[in-house]
Parts: C-alpha cells; structure tokens; sequence
C-alpha cells in the first residue's frame, strides 16, 4: 500500500494535493499536438507513452461534459502500474475541446469538476486547462492524433 502512495504522489502530485497548481507547464494544446505528432511519425496506431507530465493551456470548450467511457484512461493507468486511481478518482464525463488552430481533441474530466464547469464555463467560450498529460493515441490516420488527458482544474477566460 505504501509503494502504491508513493506513485501516486511521484506520478500524480495534483491529485495528491488538491490545490497545488504551481508545477503545471505553460503550453498550447497545438505545441503538445504538434511535439508528439513529430514523436510518433513513424509509429504505427496505438498509444505513445512518456512520463506523465502538468500542463497548463487555453482552449475553445466544443461542448458540455458528456458521460464517456473510461476503458482508454483505465488501459494507460494499468499500463503505468496505477489503476487503482480509478477506484479513488472518480472519471465518467469527457470533454470536448478545441486548440488555437481549431483541432479538436477530447479529455477526460474528473466528475468533481462536471457541476462548476457547467456553472461557470460557455461552449465556445475559452478555458484554461490544468491537465496531466499521460499519453498520446496514435491512429492510422495521423491527423486525429491526440492527446490523453485527465483536466484537474479549469478556469474560465
């Protein structure tokens, strides 16, 4: 049990400590797109993993938290040896977002955040996104690349 603390606080942080949001990288949602675009080039479809790193940007909310499946984020955390943060972080909504440059992606939300997002945020209005960033999805068809990501934290802009 306490190795299993120890990689949560070594992998996840935020979610250790709720509201310490001073370690996120200052992105764009196109920068990381295009880093692991050039990444995974010659990859074939699956998923592109690297150490799970904080990153903070703007984007165009597309729509509403929706209800979505988890098997993707289930799958990347049992591929890292965490799954167990399913059982104590609750993630049954997805959201859609867009970047800068108007490709769209869509992250997956932890549920605590659903009823204020839905306060508090516009479709089409802008969001600053704190996310962990866990792994990037390779398809056949290289332009619907995206990222993994788990939003912990967003304000409107």
């Amino acid at each position: 049990m306490v190795r299993y603390g120890l990689i949560l606080l070594l992998l996840f942080p935020s979610l250790v400590r709720a509201q310490d949001f001073k370690n996120y990288r200052t992105t764009t949602l196109d920068a990381v797109i295009g880093e692991w675009d050039q990444r995974t080039k010659s990859e074939g479809p699956g998923v592109s993993f690297s150490r799970p790193e904080k990153i903070r940007f703007v984007a165009t909310m597309r729509g509403a938290p929706t209800r979505c499946s988890n098997a993707t984020l289930a799958a990347v955390w049992r591929m890292m040896g965490v799954e167990h943060l399913l059982k104590q972080i609750s993630v049954s909504h997805c959201l859609p977002l867009a970047s800068a440059n108007g490709r769209p992606i869509v992250a997956y939300l932890q549920d605590v955040l659903v009823s204020g997002l839905n306060a508090d945020a516009k479709v089409g209005g802008s969001l600053e996104i704190y996310a962990d960033f866990l792994a990037y999805q390779v398809t056949a068809d290289h332009a619907s690349n995206a990222p993994i990501l788990l939003v912990n934290r967003f304000e409107p802009k």
